[in-house]
């Protein structure tokens, strides 16, 4: 199995969620290099983490009486 279709296994095993990214490097005439993909994945998974801790965030302090 080659880097590209390793990479394509790995898309398929990924939730909804990473779908934005996942279409984005999808669009590339050529595939980044595995540490690349790798790479993009971790940052995307970050902000995804950071903006589900700044929506948690919003909610407790609306929520404050």
């Amino acid at each position: 199995m080659d880097d590209d279709e390793f990479i394509i296994c790995i898309f398929q095993g990924l939730g909804s969620e990473f779908d934005l990214i996942v279409a984005t490097l999808n669009a590339r005439d050529i595939f980044p290099s595995f540490e690349g993909v790798i790479g993009k994945l971790r940052e995307f998974e970050i902000r995804l983490q950071g903006a589900r801790a700044t929506t948690s965030n919003i909610g407790f302090y609306t929520n404050r009486g």
